[in-house]
């Protein structure tokens, strides 16, 4: 458990699966992840389906983020190389509520003194769509830095978007 004065990243519980439930999908948010699925209420089944898929990938890297006493989003590191000291970096809100907030970037932070302190890694890194502006500014105020840019490595919405590589350093992280 990763906890800051206004989140708490635990591992996800079974009551999750209602609290996700009730937060239904987001065009605008899903199309940030990639994914094109229109606003709309999640069935029972996908609502199960989440749990499950987040349960099938549970380890001492994946959380799902309480805000205020709501599930909010969910973080993870995959990827992981202990060999090479690195990992990849994702996280995901549910709701356009937590936008806009900080509380992206405050779990980002968390996870990052986590894959830093904790895990003894060098380096986390992250990829990002190009077009996710908010994003990208979060991830840089955390620390990270564009390293690279894949072209046209999504296709969404009937177009090529490219994805960006974004970088953080343990030493970087540290200052």
């Amino acid at each position: 458990m990763l906890v800051s004065h206004r989140l708490i990243l635990r591992a996800v519980a079974r009551a999750d699966i209602v609290a996700r439930q009730r937060h239904g999908w987001h065009r605008d948010i899903e199309r940030n992840y990639g994914h094109a699925v229109e606003t709309r209420p999640m069935t029972d089944d996908e609502a199960r389906a989440w749990y499950e898929g987040v349960v099938a990938r549970r380890s001492a890297t994946y959380w799902v983020i309480e805000a205020e006493g709501e599930l909010a989003g969910v973080s993870f590191l995959h990827s992981l190389s202990h060999a090479d000291r690195r990992a990849r970096f994702a996280i995901g809100m549910f709701a356009p509520e937590f936008l806009g907030r900080g509380l992206g970037a405050e779990a980002t932070r968390l996870v990052l003194g986590h894959a830093f302190d904790a895990l003894a890694l060098h380096r986390v890194d992250l990829r990002v769509l190009a077009f996710n502006t908010a994003a990208i500014a979060s991830y840089r105020s955390c620390g990270f830095v564009e390293e690279g840019r894949e072209r046209e490595g999504c296709w969404l919405d009937g177009g090529w978007h490219d994805d960006l590589v974004m970088g953080a350093l343990e030493d970087e992280f540290r200052q």
